[in-house]
């Protein structure tokens, strides 16, 4: 079954490690939205649709992040599913499969968005085409890499108000996944806790 949530988790979490300026005024607008916001909660509503269009898979839950690199995102239907992260470390429990799998979060990035957003300002520079509004709290941002063979050939990240209400990603089959916040907060006081992970009696672990 393909869980693109994963993607979405790392990728917006690891948004909200520091980042330094950006050279263009859109990802200088972008980089000051984002470095206004040292924590988040919010709902979430997920949608996977194939390249005709066609509606994959529907999903919903609830994420918290704190800065930098922590965060909680729980899938709750039609799959429970819930990705943990300290900064250092990212767990990753499917309820379903009885399994938790340990990553470090340095480690197992990669080939994903979350590192190639997180990483040093000149492979972002020299990675991506950032666009979207110079100025203000509203609008949409537009990132597409410049590598032929990138997981992913677009992302989206939407702004009202300066909080981000939807992210869309695009891959290079043509699936199409967005994910809508609702009910978020800004900047909320959350326990440090919730970003650590016990693993429950009878589960299996695979390490990594």
């Amino acid at each position: 079954m393909y869980r693109p949530i994963r993607y979405f988790a790392l990728f917006f979490a690891l948004l909200f490690s520091s980042m330094p300026a950006f050279s263009g005024s859109a990802a200088e607008n972008l980089n000051r939205l984002l470095s206004e916001l040292s924590s988040f909660s919010a709902d979430f509503e997920q949608l996977v649709l194939d390249n005709s269009g066609s509606r994959m898979q529907a999903a919903n839950g609830h994420v918290e992040l704190q800065r930098p690199g922590m965060f909680r995102w729980r899938t709750q239907d039609p799959f429970p599913q819930l990705l943990v992260s300290d900064g250092k470390q990212l767990w990753l429990y499917d309820e379903d499969l009885e399994q938790v799998t340990v990553k470090d979060v340095d480690n197992r990035l990669g080939n994903t968005p979350a590192l190639l957003l997180s990483g040093d300002i000149s492979d972002l520079e020299q990675n991506f085409v950032i666009s979207g509004p110079s100025e203000g709290k509203e609008g949409v941002y537009r990132l597409v890499p410049k590598d032929e063979n990138s997981l992913f050939v677009v992302m989206r990240i939407m702004f009202s108000g300066g909080i981000p209400v939807e992210m869309q990603l695009e891959d290079n089959l043509g699936q199409q996944t967005s994910v809508a916040f609702q009910n978020s907060q800004f900047n909320p006081d959350l326990e440090p806790s919730i970003f650590t992970f016990t693993v429950p009696d009878g589960v299996d672990v695979i390490g990594e």
